[in-house]
């Protein structure tokens, strides 16, 4: 059936099991036979599975009684009222091809991901004239329009660095997924699709990323204040982390200090994971002009080759540094959208971070077995990681792809899936 959602008309499907059929992820099992042999648009938005099918007194299916998995959400709808709200809304509406957009809807709930946030970022510009200049760490911190505009009005509360990347899924622990080297957290999308309706997925965006005034420490520090947030959502366990590259080494150390509190950790997932190690980085050179090819080579791939980096690690200097290589840049790169500034801002963090990750000696010892997934050639480096933890038998899935790919690695997505999706407990959130 074909209904109307928060986010327009939807397609809606309704099951009854066989008798000999689990009725546990039903659904979400058609959906995916679905897929394999179905175009995106017949493949129903949710498939509700029913003990029974509603019937009208003479035995007939009653259409109208049938649920509605989207009622809450419709009920919740804030239409826009100001002219920067119907502004802001339409640009939504359009970049995310979706009919409608609420007050206080969220951005990554209803399908937006990094690529699409840059769009936003890039057709906002236009808004400046209304007193909206949308950089990427606000919709990172307030991904609503009401947060935004209130925002721009002062009235907005403190954001938190807990970024929803689906739905909450009522009674069931959240994964809370930890940033990697560069701060931000979009690398965890596919991830969130994928389970969502069936777990909740919280990132930890790095505070330095959104508070340009502000400064980290240590990587211990900063797991102790992603400790006090996670907490906050959920004061008591089971726990469920995850991390890519120096996420990895950050959602170790929380679930460290959650054991010494004596809290349960019941998943901590190693994607590619930073080992950190005082014998392997005794002779790393901390080198920034060799960091900002790399990081080009991520943001602006095609200006990175012929752009002459020279002069001192200033923020004057990155930012014209910045200016020169965006204008270099052919390939048109979404990137662009950010601006020189911001992209300057991102590199900073990144150096921050790995300079603090350097720093770092070793990871403390766990009582929960780590789920590890590794790129190709990193063995020595996982033994490493196994003593450190005190996991001898620690071991992890070796996948044939690149750093930079495993979060999006089919393997990685599946595994990740199906073990997340099996463990459900009931939790109390706050």
């Amino acid at each position: 059936m074909a209904r109307e959602g928060v986010s327009g008309k939807q397609l809606l499907g309704y099951v009854l099991a066989a008798t000999d059929t689990p009725a546990d992820g039903l659904g979400e099992r058609l959906r995916e036979q679905l897929k394999a042999s179905l175009p995106d648009y017949m493949v129903p938005a949710h498939l509700m599975v029913l003990e029974r099918m509603p019937l009208t007194p003479n035995g007939k299916l009653d259409r109208k009684a049938l649920p509605n998995p989207d009622a809450e959400q419709r009920l919740a709808y804030v239409e826009p009222r100001t002219e920067l709200e119907k502004a802001l809304a339409k640009i939504w509406q359009e970049v995310l091809k979706i009919e409608r957009v609420g007050l206080t809807d969220n951005f990554f709930e209803l399908g937006g991901d990094s690529i699409l946030s840059l769009q936003v970022v890039a057709r906002s510009r236009a808004l400046k004239a209304q007193g909206l200049s949308l950089k990427l760490r606000d919709l990172m911190q307030k991904p609503s329009i009401g947060e935004l505009v209130a925002s721009v009005q002062g009235t907005a509360e403190k954001a938190s660095g807990l970024l929803a990347m689906n739905a909450e899924v009522k009674g069931v622990a959240p994964l809370f997924c930890l940033h990697a080297g560069f701060g931000t957290v979009f690398d965890y999308e596919p991830l969130a699709r994928r389970l969502s309706g069936r777990r909740q997925v919280l990132a930890i965006q790095s505070r330095m990323l959104l508070d340009p005034a502000f400064n980290d420490t240590s990587l211990q520090e900063m797991a102790s204040e992603y400790l006090a947030q996670i907490r906050q959502k959920q004061p008591h366990g089971p726990y469920h982390l995850l991390g890519w590259s120096l996420g990895g080494t950050l959602a170790m150390l929380i679930a460290a200090q959650l054991e010494q509190a004596g809290q349960q950790v019941k998943f901590v997932g190693l994607v590619d994971s930073f080992v950190p190690s005082a014998a392997v980085d005794a002779g790393a050179v901390d080198d920034w002009q060799a960091d900002l090819r790399d990081f080009l080579q991520v943001t602006l791939p095609d200006a990175a080759p012929g752009l002459s980096i020279d002069g001192e690690e200033t923020p004057h200097n990155l930012r014209a540094l910045f200016q020169r290589a965006m204008s270099a840049e052919r390939g048109a790169s979404t990137y662009v959208a950010l601006g020189a500034d911001e992209l300057a801002h991102v590199f900073s963090v990144a150096r921050r971070l790995k300079q603090l990750s350097l720093k770092l000696e070793r990871c403390a010892p766990l009582a929960v077995n780590p789920t590890c997934w590794w790129t190709l050639g990193r063995e020595a480096e996982a033994l490493e990681l196994a003593a450190q933890l005190g996991q001898p038998g620690m071991g992890g899935e070796w996948l044939d792809c690149g750093h930079f790919q495993i979060p999006r690695d089919e393997t990685f997505l599946s595994e990740a899936e199906e073990m997340l999706g099996q463990i459900v407990e009931s939790v109390v959130m706050s």
